[in-house]
């Protein structure tokens, strides 16, 4: 992983104050830091310098946040970044994570360490991706590079007449060898679990390389700085549970598989008989005609998490390219546990910023609910109106088929549809006679005022718009703006056919309810020149089979 002196960070922040707290700490942290006062000065920069993270505040002159974080998204998507922001709202948050930002952080920062661990994570992140892209584009060229290998001395072993039988086994071996690294390749690609790729490994060098067994182990950082084998196959008869394998620099730890661990480099034990360092394993070892030995480390993040062990029947087995081919199966399959582990992070990773997002959606839906209950808390005949009013319209919506999304925002809408009633004098709401003109048209302006108390607010649907047309209808008799036909939202049509039938069907201060009978002749009658006509008759059919009833 690179150094904090090695990193470069753009913070792009317009309120000097924090811009200078900011850089001073990822300063003192040894990170080389640029610093823009604008989302214009800022794409400069990144384009300029090409910074390894990017930290930015949302609400900025002449270019905002989230344009700067769209452009660098498309431009540079593997680049980090942090959104810091202390004026943005939810939907912000939502719409800067969409738009690919690796984390969002709140301003005032009252704790660096949340900053610092932001920044450290989202670098390492980083560091496993572009590593991973780099070993992977370093496979294809060596599996390119092992193929011209194989046809080159295929090649020069057909010329050598005179020592064809030779030149057979020779060729036999490498096909051999290079049958298995294959294999093991296509192993790690395929690969979904670790467990499952490392079995898969032992199995192939003891099935297709032929050799006597062949097991892998973790490091442990106990006392004993034991080795815990994690996969085997070929002929173990108990060899691992009869020894003490350990990476420690003891006698137990001399086994070729703890120095391979310890040095980071392979071990080879060419003759098991005449090796006297062997004695305290040698005896299992022969029993079971494991006549050499190689152990080759795992190394993956700097630093070496395992082995892997084979053993073959005959000494002298590992000769100097058999050794160089298994030190490639070695590195593959380092390379496949490591990135299945970052495959794994991610998930979780991608997993906690869904539930984030949900957390999200569920506070907004607590936060326009609690608006709702407003209106109803200053109007008590009319309380659970709006909330009856949604979840018809909901159901409207569903049985319409409409997105799941749109279904959505068509139930918040209804929630808050008469939120300008706040601005209506509570003494008119609940008039127990008839209203006058003046009385009347006080009322009507609720649509108007709903509109402008929510027109501010970034809803993911457009509520304020809805709420605005609710009282249209589509021959164009309706209040505020006279709308008609397809000038209205087909969400504010569904919100107008529930409005309707809810109000009808409820008793009001100025007349008893009039019954759920009445409203839908009320719709039935009006359909097709007050009402759309396919919510009309999709309300209709809710009520005719059942679906539907007020509580």
């Amino acid at each position: 992983m690179r150094s904090p002196a090695q990193t470069k960070i753009l913070t792009v922040e317009d309120d000097e104050f924090v811009r200078e707290i900011i850089v001073a700490f990822l300063e003192d942290s040894g990170y080389v830091v640029l610093q823009a006062e604008n989302g214009r000065k800022g794409l400069e920069l990144f384009r300029s310098e090409h910074p390894d993270l990017l930290l930015l505040d949302l609400r900025m002159p002449e270019i905002d946040g989230l344009e700067v974080l769209s452009v660098v998204t498309k431009e540079a998507p593997d680049t980090p970044a942090i959104v810091v922001s202390g004026m943005g709202t939810i939907g912000d948050a939502i719409k800067a994570l969409k738009l690919g930002a690796w984390d969002y952080i709140a301003k005032p920062i009252h704790d660096m360490a949340v900053l610092e661990h932001s920044v450290s994570r989202a670098l390492e992140r980083s560091d496993l991706l572009r590593e991973n892209r780099l070993y992977r584009e370093h496979l294809e060229d060596e599996v390119k590079k092992r193929t011209s290998e194989l046809e080159q001395a295929y090649a020069i072993l057909q010329q050598e007449v005179e020592t064809r039988k030779q030149a057979e086994a020779t060729v036999s071996k490498v096909n051999l060898e290079l049958t298995m690294l294959s294999e093991c390749i296509h192993a790690v690609v395929r690969a979904t679990d670790e467990t499952e790729l490392v079995r898969q490994i032992c199995r192939t060098i003891v099935e297709v390389g032929g050799y006597r067994m062949a097991w892998v182990g973790f490091v442990e950082h106990d006392e004993a700085r034991s080795v815990r084998p994690i996969a085997k196959a070929g002929r173990d008869d108990g060899y691992l549970e009869q020894i003490s394998i350990s990476w420690a620099d003891t006698g137990a730890g001399q086994e070729p598989t703890g120095r391979a661990i310890r040095n980071g480099q392979p071990v080879v034990e060419i003759n098991r008989r005449k090796n006297a360092e062997s004695a305290p394993w040698r005896e299992e070892a022969l029993k079971r005609g494991f006549g050499s030995s190689i152990a080759l480390p795992l190394r993956g993040d700097g630093k070496v998490f395992g082995s892997l062990s084979i053993h073959a029947r005959d000494p002298d087995a590992f000769d100097l390219t058999e050794t160089q081919r298994l030190h490639e199966v070695s590195a593959d399959l380092a390379y496949g546990i490591i990135a299945l582990r970052i495959r794994e992070e991610r998930n979780r990773a991608a997993g906690e910023l869904q539930a984030n997002l949900e957390k999200l959606e569920v506070a907004l839906e607590g936060t326009v609910k609690v608006v709702a209950s407003t209106v109803e808390v200053r109007d008590p005949y009319t309380a659970g109106h709006q909330r009856r009013v949604a979840t018809l319209a909901q159901k409207i919506a569903t049985r319409m088929a409409l997105p799941e999304s749109e279904i959505e925002g068509i139930y918040m809408a209804g929630l808050v549809h008469d939120l300008g009633k706040i601005y209506v004098p509570a003494e008119i709401l609940s008039k127990p006679s008839r209203l006058s003109g003046i009385e009347f048209n006080l009322i009507r302006t609720h649509p108007q005022v709903g509109y402008d108390l929510l027109k501010t607010i970034e809803f993911p649907w457009p509520i304020a718009e809805i709420v605005y047309q609710h009282h249209e209808k589509i021959n164009g008799s309706g209040y505020p703006r006279g709308l008609s036909g397809a000038d209205i939202l087909l969400e504010a049509k569904i919100l107008t056919v529930a409005d309707v039938v809810e109000a009808m069907a409820s008793h009001r201060p100025y007349r008893p309810s009039l019954g759920i009978e009445r409203a839908l002749e009320q719709i039935t009658r009006n359909r097709g020149t007050l009402y759309d006509p396919e919510v009309v008759d999709t309300c209709l059919g809710l009520f005719a089979q059942g679906e539907f009833a007020f509580d």
